[in-house]
């Protein structure tokens, strides 16, 4: 199950002054400061470079309406001072879409900066060993005011403050969409004949022999029609050297009760018990004592877990005999919706779509996984250009022996030169007794033993 993991940022030192001045003839008047200071709070302590930072100067002229995204510490002087029209940046994105007749000139600064308005006022993001995370805005017009805010997110709704117009990011709106979806979905439980098949879906995945098995891999693994009673994979070394991977133990009705994962070196990772009552699935416990709590809703499976600072909710449901899934990680804090995620799997054309935030990552795409030769392709995507290419294949060679294959192409028009990765082989159950494969130039062995339920 995709765990999507969030830590608050601590902003340790937070410092924005604003300066503004005008001149008479023959007299100056005095320049006024404005600081506003965030102070560290259970922090770790950094040690301040001594060498001096050179800062950048920019000038505003007036005309135009100007949005100052500030993000500046010592550590972060490398590149431009100003970036302009990136779409990556979350806070750009949302100022683009919210105001798109607005003409708004969007500024990132990111290195210590005098800005230089044509209204005589100045913005001193400056100060060795100093952070700066905050907005400003102006007008365009001498008279007015650069108003400035503290802060990271929620540009929009800063913006939108100085034009008296009422917007909202669309992390905010998405929050309150998303825990309407999730307070529907809590509390049901309806078991019908739907639920129990995704839990068997589901769990099957759980018993699964070593963990981080690959999509493209998993066919193999659903040949055997034994009923588990335990099941231990390791790495068989030199001399008979074991190094444990996973182990799992069974119920009588072939559902794992205890699941335990090792290190790389065989230490004990994790574990998890799975707790059922009247044959159904309905709490997951964790080592650190965390716990998912699991109901039904006919066809759907819902899982629901504190995860700190923010609650994880993930249903569960079959579609084309599939087993997709979608999952809400909604902050307890609505101060850092910006940290909500919700991420989602479809099934389109025989693949599989995973998109986090309705933002396609990857696609897994495969034909029936009992139909050998079994052709597997996955894309992923980084600012919806492709950021990896990856297709295999797995060869029926006889009743018990599967051989896997790596294309070579790097893209999908490109023609296929597969070479041999790695050989299943598989017990009399079949069930894979042992996986033979190269990584890094170097040959491994994973075994798996297992016992039965008579």
């Amino acid at each position: 199950m995709l765990k999507m993991k969030h830590l608050l940022s601590i902003l340790l030192i937070l410092t924005f002054s604003f300066q503004g001045y005008s001149q008479k003839k023959g007299k100056k008047k005095p320049i006024p400061k404005t600081k506003i200071t965030a102070v560290q709070e259970g922090g770790p302590t950094i040690e301040m470079k001594d060498e001096k930072i050179m800062p950048d100067t920019l000038q505003i002229q007036k005309g135009k309406k100007y949005v100052f995204l500030v993000d500046v510490s010592e550590f972060s002087g490398q590149g431009n001072t100003v970036e302009a029209g990136n779409d990556d940046n979350s806070e750009k994105a949302e100022l683009k879409r919210n105001f798109p007749k607005e003409n708004l000139e969007i500024i990132t600064i990111n290195k210590y900066t005098y800005v230089l308005f044509e209204n005589k006022q100045t913005l001193d993001i400056t100060g060795n060993g100093n952070s700066f995370q905050a907005f400003a805005y102006w007008s365009g017009k001498i008279d007015d005011k650069v108003q400035i805010k503290e802060g990271k997110r929620m540009a929009t709704e800063f913006v939108a403050e100085q034009l008296k117009t009422k917007k909202e990011s669309s992390y905010v709106i998405n929050t309150r969409k998303y825990k309407k979806e999730v307070a529907s979905l809590l509390g049901k439980n309806k078991v019908t004949s739907k639920s129990k098949e995704v839990m068997k879906e589901l769990l099957s995945g759980y018993s699964l022999p070593f963990p981080d098995i690959e999509a493209d891999n998993v066919p193999v693994f659903q040949q055997g029609t034994a009923k588990l009673k335990t099941l231990e994979s390791y790495f068989l070394k030199k001399k008979g050297v074991r190094v444990p991977l996973k182990s799992v133990s069974f119920n009588n009705e072939g559902f794992p009760l205890i699941i335990t994962y090792y290190e790389d070196e065989g230490k004990n990772k994790s574990k998890q018990e799975l707790i059922y009552k009247d044959g159904m699935l309905t709490k997951i416990i964790k080592a650190d004592q965390t716990t998912s709590s699991i109901n039904y809703d006919d066809n759907k499976m819902i899982f629901t877990e504190n995860i700190g600072d923010a609650n994880e909710t993930t249903v569960f449901w079959l579609e084309n005999s599939k087993l997709l899934q979608k999952s809400y990680t909604l902050m307890t804090d609505d101060k850092f919706s910006y940290m909500n995620t919700f991420t989602e799997e479809k099934f389109e054309n025989n693949c599989i779509s995973y998109s986090i935030n309705n933002v396609v990552w990857s696609y897994n795409c495969g034909g029936p996984n009992n139909k050998f030769p079994y052709i597997h392709t996955y894309t992923s995507y980084q600012n919806k250009e492709v950021l990896q290419f990856r297709k295999s294949k797995i060869e029926k060679k006889n009743d018990r022996t599967y051989d896997k294959y790596y294309s070579e192409a790097e893209r999908a028009d490109q023609n296929d030169n597969y070479k041999l990765w790695g050989t299943f082989h598989l017990d009399d159950f079949n069930l894979v007794d042992s996986f033979n494969f190269t990584k890094d130039g170097t040959a491994k062995t994973i075994k798996i033993d297992y016992t039965c339920y008579e």
